[in-house]
Protein backbone atom coordinates (compact mmCIF):
# COMPACT_ATOMS: atom_id res chain seq x y z
CA UNK A 1 0.00 0.00 0.00
CA UNK A 2 2.82 2.26 0.82
CA UNK A 3 3.91 1.70 -2.66
CA UNK A 4 0.64 2.63 -4.62
CA UNK A 5 0.57 5.54 -2.15
CA UNK A 6 3.93 7.13 -3.53
CA UNK A 7 3.20 6.13 -6.99
CA UNK A 8 -0.22 8.55 -6.50
CA UNK A 9 1.84 11.28 -4.87
CA UNK A 10 4.65 10.96 -7.93
CA UNK A 11 1.98 11.43 -10.08
CA UNK A 12 0.29 14.63 -9.03
CA UNK A 13 3.93 15.96 -8.19
CA UNK A 14 4.26 15.60 -12.21
CA UNK A 15 1.59 16.68 -12.85
CA UNK A 16 2.10 19.73 -11.11
CA UNK A 17 5.37 20.04 -12.84
CA UNK A 18 4.17 19.57 -16.29
CA UNK A 19 1.56 22.25 -15.63
CA UNK A 20 3.73 24.83 -14.66
CA UNK A 21 6.28 24.38 -17.48
CA UNK A 22 3.41 24.76 -20.09
CA UNK A 23 1.78 28.03 -18.31
CA UNK A 24 2.06 31.53 -20.03
CA UNK A 25 4.96 33.54 -18.92
CA UNK A 26 3.57 36.31 -18.10
CA UNK A 27 6.61 38.64 -17.32
CA UNK A 28 6.25 42.15 -19.22
CA UNK A 29 9.36 42.17 -21.95
CA UNK A 30 10.38 46.07 -23.13
CA UNK A 31 9.90 46.28 -26.57
CA UNK A 32 12.74 46.63 -28.90
CA UNK A 33 14.23 49.75 -29.98
CA UNK A 34 12.48 50.66 -33.03
CA UNK A 35 9.15 49.02 -33.54
CA UNK A 36 7.63 51.40 -31.17
CA UNK A 37 4.62 52.42 -33.44
CA UNK A 38 5.30 56.00 -34.83
CA UNK A 39 2.62 58.80 -33.24
CA UNK A 40 0.61 60.02 -35.92
CA UNK A 41 -0.47 63.61 -36.05
CA UNK A 42 -2.07 66.24 -38.69
CA UNK A 43 1.74 68.20 -38.50
CA UNK A 44 2.72 68.83 -41.74
CA UNK A 45 1.99 70.18 -45.66
CA UNK A 46 -1.53 68.72 -46.61
CA UNK A 47 -3.06 69.19 -50.55
CA UNK A 48 -5.79 68.17 -52.68
CA UNK A 49 -9.09 68.85 -53.78
CA UNK A 50 -12.21 70.50 -51.90
CA UNK A 51 -15.59 69.68 -53.86
CA UNK A 52 -18.64 71.17 -53.35
CA UNK A 53 -20.90 73.32 -55.41
CA UNK A 54 -19.29 76.49 -55.31
CA UNK A 55 -15.98 76.56 -52.84
CA UNK A 56 -14.33 73.61 -55.61
CA UNK A 57 -10.53 72.91 -56.28
CA UNK A 58 -7.13 72.89 -55.33
CA UNK A 59 -6.35 73.21 -51.85
CA UNK A 60 -3.38 73.61 -49.77
CA UNK A 61 -2.96 73.62 -45.76
CA UNK A 62 0.16 73.92 -43.95
CA UNK A 63 -0.64 72.28 -40.44
CA UNK A 64 0.91 72.31 -36.49
CA UNK A 65 -0.44 69.82 -34.10
CA UNK A 66 0.78 70.11 -30.12
CA UNK A 67 -0.97 67.73 -28.37
CA UNK A 68 -4.62 68.32 -29.38
CA UNK A 69 -4.54 71.50 -30.59
CA UNK A 70 -4.46 72.28 -34.21
CA UNK A 71 -2.67 75.77 -35.78
CA UNK A 72 -2.10 76.96 -39.37
CA UNK A 73 -3.10 78.41 -42.49
CA UNK A 74 -4.52 77.32 -45.79
CA UNK A 75 -5.22 78.53 -49.42
CA UNK A 76 -6.57 77.58 -52.61
CA UNK A 77 -7.27 79.67 -55.68
CA UNK A 78 -10.61 81.78 -56.41
CA UNK A 79 -13.19 79.04 -57.28
CA UNK A 80 -14.14 79.08 -60.84
CA UNK A 81 -17.84 78.64 -59.81
CA UNK A 82 -17.57 81.84 -57.60
CA UNK A 83 -15.38 83.74 -60.16
CA UNK A 84 -18.46 83.13 -62.57
CA UNK A 85 -20.73 85.06 -60.19
CA UNK A 86 -18.26 87.89 -60.36
CA UNK A 87 -16.24 87.32 -57.48
CA UNK A 88 -12.27 88.34 -57.94
CA UNK A 89 -10.27 85.85 -59.83
CA UNK A 90 -7.22 87.47 -58.78
CA UNK A 91 -8.04 86.84 -55.09
CA UNK A 92 -6.81 83.54 -53.39
CA UNK A 93 -9.46 82.24 -50.96
CA UNK A 94 -7.27 82.09 -47.77
CA UNK A 95 -6.93 82.21 -43.88
CA UNK A 96 -5.92 80.73 -40.41
CA UNK A 97 -6.21 76.82 -39.60
CA UNK A 98 -7.29 75.95 -35.88
CA UNK A 99 -8.95 73.40 -34.33
CA UNK A 100 -8.11 69.91 -32.20
CA UNK A 101 -7.83 66.32 -32.69
CA UNK A 102 -9.29 63.12 -30.82
CA UNK A 103 -7.41 59.78 -32.00
CA UNK A 104 -7.83 59.93 -35.62
CA UNK A 105 -10.14 62.36 -36.10
CA UNK A 106 -10.31 65.89 -36.13
CA UNK A 107 -12.61 68.80 -35.86
CA UNK A 108 -11.06 71.95 -37.45
CA UNK A 109 -11.78 75.65 -39.05
CA UNK A 110 -10.46 76.96 -41.86
CA UNK A 111 -11.28 80.87 -41.59
CA UNK A 112 -11.28 82.87 -44.55
CA UNK A 113 -8.86 86.34 -44.09
CA UNK A 114 -10.03 89.79 -43.29
CA UNK A 115 -9.63 91.01 -46.44
CA UNK A 116 -12.05 88.79 -48.17
CA UNK A 117 -15.08 89.83 -45.75
CA UNK A 118 -16.84 92.41 -48.10
CA UNK A 119 -17.30 88.92 -50.33
CA UNK A 120 -18.35 86.75 -47.66
CA UNK A 121 -21.17 89.18 -45.60
CA UNK A 122 -19.43 88.57 -42.54
CA UNK A 123 -16.07 88.16 -41.21
CA UNK A 124 -16.85 85.49 -39.28
CA UNK A 125 -17.48 83.13 -42.22
CA UNK A 126 -15.36 80.16 -42.34
CA UNK A 127 -15.62 76.17 -43.20
CA UNK A 128 -15.81 73.75 -40.66
CA UNK A 129 -13.96 70.65 -41.17
CA UNK A 130 -14.91 67.48 -39.89
CA UNK A 131 -11.75 65.10 -40.65
CA UNK A 132 -13.36 61.66 -40.58
CA UNK A 133 -9.90 59.69 -41.19
CA UNK A 134 -6.37 60.12 -41.29
CA UNK A 135 -3.30 58.93 -41.71
CA UNK A 136 0.84 59.12 -42.68
CA UNK A 137 -0.22 60.22 -46.48
CA UNK A 138 -3.88 60.91 -46.31
CA UNK A 139 -6.96 63.13 -44.55
CA UNK A 140 -10.27 62.64 -45.82
CA UNK A 141 -13.26 65.10 -44.31
CA UNK A 142 -16.28 66.44 -45.01
CA UNK A 143 -16.95 70.27 -44.46
CA UNK A 144 -19.66 72.74 -44.58
CA UNK A 145 -19.68 76.58 -44.08
CA UNK A 146 -20.81 77.89 -41.20
CA UNK A 147 -23.64 79.88 -40.36
CA UNK A 148 -22.58 83.03 -40.65
CA UNK A 149 -21.17 82.90 -44.35
CA UNK A 150 -24.03 84.27 -46.65
CA UNK A 151 -24.97 82.68 -49.98
CA UNK A 152 -23.43 82.14 -52.51
CA UNK A 153 -20.68 80.76 -49.79
CA UNK A 154 -23.28 78.59 -47.91
CA UNK A 155 -21.70 75.41 -49.26
CA UNK A 156 -20.61 72.14 -47.72
CA UNK A 157 -18.80 68.86 -49.57
CA UNK A 158 -16.08 66.60 -49.01
CA UNK A 159 -12.07 67.29 -48.89
CA UNK A 160 -9.30 65.25 -49.71
CA UNK A 161 -5.67 65.86 -48.85
CA UNK A 162 -2.44 64.06 -49.21
CA UNK A 163 0.42 65.11 -47.12
CA UNK A 164 3.47 66.50 -48.80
Amino acid sequence: MLKSERAGWASVLCLALLTASCGDDITPTAPTPGTEPASVTLDGTWSGMVDGSFIDGGAIANITQEGTNVSGAWSMPMPAALVELDYPADVTLAGPVTGTVTGMAAELSFGFDPSFAPFLGSADCAISVSVTSFNETTLEAGWRTNESCQPPIMDEGTLTFMRQ
